[in-house]
C-alpha cells in the first residue's frame, strides 16, 4: 500500500507545474474507475491481477489412487478491489498538429502490495488527415475487442497486448472513412515465449521491431478491417561460435468487423498466424529436427483464434461472446522437448461461451458474467508421463478440462 501511495504522490507532484499552467497552455482531463468484483471458479485456472484477468483452466492433476482431478477444486474471491487512474493532456500546436499525451496506471488486488500495471504512456500529434503516436499503447490488433464484464476483454481468444510503438495513421476521403495504419512495435510487458520463458530479450536481440500494416473501412453502421504483422526474434545466441544468432520469423494476420445500430452491437475477429504468444494466443515455436545435429533452425507453431459477440440494450445490456482457438502445428517435425509455447505446447484447442448482463446508472455499472471455458490438453504417456505431442507440434490425443466462472462486478467510473 505504501508503494501505491508513493506512486500517486509522485504523479501528482510531477503534474503540479502543468496544472498551474493548464489554462494557458495545457488542459488536463482525469479519468478512471474504482471496481469491486467477486468471482467463483470450479477449477484451478491461469489468471493475472489476482484473479481479475481470467484466461483458462489449468491441466488436470490426476490422483494416483482413484484418478480424480485434484485441481477441480472450487475457489472464490469476494469483493476484490481494483482501480484505474489516467489522464489526457491536450497541449499547444506543434509542427502544425494538435498535440496530446496520455498516461494510465492500474491497481488491483486486496493484498499488499497487490499489483500495479503500467498500461499506457504515449504522446501524439494530430494533423487534419493523419496521426503520429509514440509510446506505449494498445497493439493495432487490439483496435476491436468484445464488451465483457471481466477486464481480460476476451483474452486469450482476443489479442491482449500493449507495447511501445511508433505508429502512423492516415485517413482518406472527405469523410475519413478509410484508415491506413503502419507501425513499428517493440516488445516490453507482453513479450514472446522462448527457451528462457517470457522475456523481451529475444526481440531485443533481433534488433528488428515488429512491423504492422493495416487498413480499416467504415460503411455507415459497418466497420471492417484487417492487418498483417511481421515478427523476427532471436531465441538463442551461440557464444562459442562468435556470438552467432539464430532467428525465428513469423507472420500474423487479422480480420475484424463490427456493426452498431441503435441498441444492437455485433463484433467479430479472427487471428491466424505464427507464434502469437506475445498476443496471448496459445502458440510458440520449436527447433526443427534435422539429420545434421549441428544445424539449428526454428519453426513457428501456427494457430487460429476467433471470437464473436452480440450485445443488445441501452442502460440495461445483455450479450454473449463465443471464442474458439486451435493449434495448427509447425508444418515441420520438431525435436522433442524444444517447443517453447503457451502451456509448453500441450493445448490442442480451446473454446468459450460467455453470456453477460450489465446495467448502468449514472457513473455506476453493475455486471454479472458467466464463462464456460474448455481446453483440450494433451494426454500423457502411461510409462514416461510426458505429454503426447505430435512431431509437428500438433496435439490430437487429448482430454478436456473445463472451468465454470461466475463474476459479479460493481464499477464506479469517472
Amino acid at each position: 500500500m505504501k508503494f501505491k501511495s508513493l506512486i500517486l504522490q509522485v504523479l501528482v507532484v510531477c503534474l503540479l507545474p502543468l496544472s498551474a499552467n493548464a489554462q494557458k497552455q495545457v488542459s488536463i482531463d482525469w479519468y478512471g474507475f474504482v471496481a469491486a468484483q467477486s468471482w467463483i471458479n470450479t477449477h484451478e485456472s491461469v489468471a493475472g491481477a489476482e484473479g481479475f484477468l481470467y484466461l483458462y483452466p489449468t491441466d488436470r492433476a490426476q490422483d494416483p489412487v482413484d484418478q480424480h482431478d485434484q485441481r477441480a477444486v472450487p475457489q472464490g474471491s469476494w469483493f476484490g478491489t481494483m482501480a484505474r487512474l489516467g489522464f489526457v493532456l491536450k497541449g499547444p500546436e506543434i509542427f502544425g498538429a494538435a498535440s496530446r499525451a496520455k498516461a494510465e496506471l492500474e491497481f488491483s488486488g486486496h493484498s499488499a502490495p497487490g499489483s500495479i500495471l503500467y498500461r499506457h504512456a504515449f504522446m501524439a500529434l494530430d494533423w487534419e488527415n493523419s496521426t503520429l503516436t509514440l509510446g506505449q499503447t494498445w497493439h493495432p490488433m487490439n483496435d476491436l475487442f468484445p464488451s465483457t464484464v471481466g477486464i481480460a476483454i476476451g483474452s486469450p481468444f482476443n489479442a491482449l497486448n500493449r507495447s511501445p510503438q511508433l505508429r502512423y495513421e492516415y485517413f482518406m476521403g472527405d469523410d475519413k472513412k478509410i484508415k491506413l495504419t503502419g507501425a513499428a512495435i517493440f516488445q516490453a510487458g507482453n513479450p514472446s515465449i522462448g527457451p528462457a520463458g517470457k522475456t523481451y530479450n529475444y526481440a531485443r536481440r533481433s534488433i528488428v521491431p515488429m512491423l504492422y500494416a493495416g487498413v480499416d473501412f467504415t460503411f455507415g453502421d459497418f466497420k471492417v478491417g484487417g492487418g498483417l504483422e511481421y515478427k523476427r526474434i532471436s531465441p538463442m545466441i551461440d557464444l562459442a561460435d562468435n556470438n552467432k544468432k539464430y532467428y525465428e520469423n513469423g507472420l500474423c494476420g487479422m480480420i475484424q468487423a463490427q456493426y452498431n445500430k441503435d441498441k444492437l452491437a455485433v463484433k467479430a475477429k479472427t487471428l491466424i498466424g505464427h507464434d502469437m504468444s506475445h498476443l496471448g494466443i496459445c502458440s510458440g515455436f520449436g527447433q526443427v529436427d534435422h539429420l545434421d545435429p549441428g544445424r539449428i533452425e526454428y519453426a513457428p507453431l501456427a494457430a487460429s483464434s476467433s471470437w464473436f459477440q452480440v450485445q443488445y440494450g441501452g442502460a440495461l445490456k445483455g450479450g454473449i461472446m463465443c471464442g474458439y482457438m486451435s493449434n495448427w502445428g509447425a508444418g515441420k517435425d520438431l525435436i522433442p522437448g524444444t517447443v517453447s509455447a503457451v502451456e509448453n505446447g500441450t493445448i490442442g484447442n480451446m473454446w468459450r461461451v460467455a453470456p453477460n448482463l450489465q446495467y448502468t446508472v449514472g457513473n455506476l455499472n453493475l455486471g454479472i458474467e458467466y464463462e464456460l471455458t474448455t481446453v483440450a490438453y494433451a494426454n500423457r504417456d502411461d510409462l514416461t508421463g510426458l505429454p503426447l505431442i505430435n512431431a509437428n507440434g500438433t496435439v490430437t490425443d487429448t482430454h478436456n478440462v473445463s472451468n465454470n466462472r461466475l463474476l459479479l462486478s460493481a464499477m464506479y467510473a469517472f
